[in-house]
């Protein structure tokens, strides 16, 4: 069979740990291999705690490959005791063969719970194996956290030097997989040109807080998607790259463009112009490292080159005029605003909309679609597109003068 799929990987240091000196503790992997092709990333975790995590990322990423390699392989070794529905109990000569053999989600969960144990013990033994051959120095313990440092003297939970994420995916023939521990984003295009990040989100990852692939529940904490619609691309990037863009749109958007530039120029100028972008990203947004692992469809993007162009993204356009709350008769103002459409309160005496202070002095985003955003201003809803837009008008009359508010919010693509 002819792989019809590419893979590729990027890893740059990010822009704090070049100001501080310290290592890049992402680290990525792609393979094309005969029956599969795979990209993984891996996130090092950072703090004093964490001093290995250099090494705790590679040995993840190298875990999964080496989990992969062996998912494929016509034979495998025997399953842990006490494991239910093993692909060896269905015949199937590997991991693969059985987890394509699946008829239902609980055989499927069954085989991806197996298939992420494995991961996870790869790992253990690669972090015990450094450890025994390169014992914790003194020099690597100075900067530890007392509570942290007692622990490792005891031998107590040293994997946690090493701690990491992990966003591994695998697309064959017949279907893909991702699985996922931590922070990160695994963003996937459809044939149909459709944007998605199908693996669950984990609700225990929140600001720099992540399950970890050093937890002692880290089997259990790993989340996974298995799907037999091949993707046209699948993306996974650590949390430097989501975390430079503002919004789920935005990152989507930076992946349109990558993978349209691989189909628009060569493979190897796209890679390059990737490579050199990342640490301007990194400048510009998180300053942190960056990991993109993706798995690309080239033929079909190119054949359907409109599917996976970068989409129009919503703002809106205000514009404000009056002299309500003037000053004086004569005073009035013509204001004009663009900001982009994200969801939350919009303060519009923080971007010069307020007037002379009267009148709406907020509005509330309360949703935001591909070409709809969804507004409240002076109690009400208002549903805004690039054809409609809405006119809120306040007026007042005192001692014979009679003032005005006209606040004008319209939608538009860009």
């Amino acid at each position: 069979m002819i792989n019809m799929y590419r893979s590729f990987h990027f890893t740059s240091i990010g822009a704090s740990h070049i100001k501080k000196g310290t290592v890049c503790q992402d680290y990525s992997m792609s393979i094309e291999a005969e029956g599969y092709t795979l990209a993984v990333v891996s996130d090092g975790h950072g703090g004093e705690d964490y001093f290995r995590s250099d090494r705790g990322s590679r040995f993840a990423a190298e875990a999964f490959c080496r989990c992969v390699e062996n998912a494929f392989a016509s034979s495998a070794e025997e399953p842990q005791e006490n494991s239910t529905e093993t692909f060896l109990k269905n015949k199937a000569k590997n991991f693969a063969d059985a987890l394509n053999a699946c008829k239902t989600d609980k055989q499927i969960g069954e085989q991806m719970r197996w298939f992420i144990r494995s991961v996870v013990t790869n790992w253990n033994i690669l972090v015990d194996e450094d450890i025994a051959a390169n014992p914790f120095t003194e020099e690597e313990m100075q900067a530890v956290s007392d509570k942290a440092k007692a622990r490792y003297t005891k031998g107590e939970k040293v994997q946690s030097a090493y701690g990491a994420t992990l966003i591994g995916v695998v697309v064959t023939k017949d279907f893909w997989f991702g699985v996922h521990i931590g922070d990160g984003k695994c963003v996937v295009f459809d044939k149909a040109g459709v944007d998605s990040e199908p693996i669950p989100w984990d609700e225990q990852c929140f600001l720099n807080i992540t399950t970890s692939i050093c937890d002692s529940n880290a089997g259990s904490e790993f989340r996974y998607f298995f799907s037999r619609e091949l993707p046209a691309a699948v993306f996974a990037g650590s949390d430097g790259i989501d975390d430079s863009f503002t919004n789920e749109r935005h990152l989507h958007n930076f992946y349109r463009v990558v993978m349209t530039s691989f189909a628009d120029e060569t493979e190897a100028k796209a890679a390059e112009a990737l490579a050199d972008y990342l640490p301007t990203l990194s400048a510009q947004g998180s300053a942190d490292d960056m990991s993109v692992g993706c798995i690309l469809d080239i033929e079909h993007i190119k054949d359907n080159a409109v599917l996976y162009e970068r989409k129009k993204e919503p703002y809106l356009k205000i514009y404000r005029a009056g002299n309500l709350g003037a000053p004086s008769v004569s005073d009035d103002y013509i204001q004009k605003k663009e900001i982009e459409a994200n969801e939350g309160i919009v303060h519009l005496d923080m971007i010069g909309c307020c007037g002379f202070q009267k009148g709406i002095m907020e509005l509330e985003i309360l949703s935001v679609a591909d070409s709809t955003v969804t507004i409240s201003a002076n109690g009400k809803q208002y549903k805004l597109t690039p054809e409609e837009r809405i006119e809120i008008i306040d007026s007042d009359l005192s001692d014979g003068i009679g003032q005005y508010d006209t606040l004008i919010i319209q939608c538009i693509m860009k």
